[in-house]
């Protein structure tokens, strides 16, 4: 086992410039290389749980996938904080189906033209940053269909990035001149290379061929140890963890109504982010730039919810106010003062004359005729000896010398307690006159 934890770094050379293909590329795939790759190399191994992987030196790039602590990886170049990293297993790269045709069983594909790879994930859908390059004429390895694309083994020269404070070197892999100066004619290899399975204490060797680049504007200085404290690589570890599941929930509360949405637990959870020193600073402005727009969401959710209350109120009001409404109808309408032509006891008579059937209306305590009714309408036989009320236009019958309502209208049973108070007509019976008694109970025509 090692004696102490190096961090290997290695020159990185800056590229002035690089010849155009003979094809021109679309502009909106034009994507430079964010980072040289490195004179020197070296296999690492990630020295945390749960490591994202970047599809570009940045923080805020998409992730691809994550490694497990003790993993090995290829480093072959470094930009500040990020390695540049051969892609591991479970890599994969986007290139449009249009220009791929499929050969043989389906697995094997060659491309009609020179493409841009993009940089697949397991983690999100998104396709935007360059991978490597596909040659026109070049086969690729087809490991399935996503969208109109097809899922590729990275292509040669594809790389994927991750933070240098979470791999620790392990061996130091020789230069393409150093591969080159190291095969003599007869193609033994040259005594003078370093042995690259040596411990990392080896990693500081000055001799012929060195590992690392001493000129003092590009060398940065191999530590003795880790640059971090202990843990530090775990904090950041979880701070970023945290961060992605965070991102995932605000993104999922965008689809919801601003009511359903959890505004102040995911506040909570950005200022707690924000506590942690170990969170990246990328991810820190962007968790104040959350924090911002989540609390605009929380008063435009306040107002719309007072909005609401507002609105439930008023309908309560409504209410109330509809249903003494209709109590109040109900009153006028149990008060209201009914009018008919005439009310009295529905009887025959034995008088017929004329079209139609004659009828009288009497009065109930003394069985007089008040009113004759002349009408064809059957109605009238089912009311007989009902107290009822008629509507009409009321004549006097020469020949009876007596009131006629001729082909009355509306006829209905009425209460004879309510006359003068809710029924009132012009012809009512002697007896319910107001203070009028009569002891008669005969019933003469």
């Amino acid at each position: 086992m090692f004696a102490r934890r190096l961090i290997l770094t290695a020159a990185v050379t800056v590229a002035v410039s690089a010849s155009l293909p003979s094809r021109m590329l679309r502009a909106e795939d034009a994507a430079p290389q964010d980072v040289e790759t490195g004179k020197h190399s070296f296999i690492g191994q990630i020295n945390a749980n749960n490591v994202i992987v970047r599809s570009a030196p940045r923080e805020d790039a998409y992730p691809t996938l994550r490694l497990e602590k003790g993993t090995k990886v290829t480093v072959v170049g470094l930009k500040f904080k990020w390695l540049k990293i051969v892609p591991p297993e479970g890599s994969f790269a986007y290139v449009p189906q249009a220009y791929i045709t499929r050969r043989g069983d389906g697995k094997t594909g060659r491309a009609d033209r020179e493409i841009l790879a993009r940089t697949g994930s397991a983690l999100n859908p998104l396709k935007t940053n360059t991978m490597g390059k596909v040659e026109a004429g070049q086969d690729v390895e087809i490991l399935g269909v996503q969208d109109e694309y097809y899922k590729i083994k990275p292509p040669e020269g594809s790389y994927v990035y991750v933070n240098e404070n979470l791999v620790e070197a392990v061996k130091a892999l020789p230069t393409v001149a150093q591969q080159k100066a190291g095969q003599l004619a007869n193609g033994e290899p040259d005594a003078t290379l370093p042995d690259h399975s040596a411990t990392p204490g080896d990693l500081n060797h000055k001799g012929p061929g060195p590992l690392i680049s001493e000129t003092p504007t590009t060398q940065r200085a191999v530590a003795e140890g880790p640059t971090t404290q202990p843990g530090s690589a775990d904090a950041i570890t979880t701070a970023t963890a945290a961060f992605d599941k965070l991102e995932e929930d605000f993104k999922a509360s965008n689809e919801k109504l601003i009511v359903e949405q959890p505004i102040d637990t995911l506040l909570a959870g950005y200022n707690d982010l924000l506590k942690q020193d170990a969170l990246p600073t990328s991810m820190r402005r962007l968790s104040e730039t959350r924090i911002a727009t989540l609390k605009l969401r929380g008063e435009a959710k306040a107002d719309f919810m007072a909005h609401l209350e507002a609105q439930a109120k008023a309908a309560e009001r409504t209410k109330a106010l509809t249903a003494e409404r209709e109590e109040i109808a109900q009153k006028i309408k149990e008060n209201e003062i009914v009018m008919f032509a005439a009310v009295g006891t529905l009887r025959t008579s034995s008088l017929q004359r004329g079209t139609g059937t004659l009828y009288r209306l009497t009065d109930p305590a003394t069985g007089r005729t008040i009113c004759y009714l002349r009408t064809a309408d059957a109605k009238y036989a089912t009311l007989l000896g009902q107290f009822i009320g008629v509507r009409g236009t009321i004549s006097t019958e020469a020949g009876l010398n007596m009131k006629m309502i001729d082909t009355p209208t509306e006829p209905q049973a009425v209460n004879p307690a309510k006359v003068n108070t809710a029924i009132s007509a012009q012809i009512i019976p002697p007896s319910l006159m107001p203070g009028v008694r009569s002891a008669s109970t005969s019933t003469p025509e």
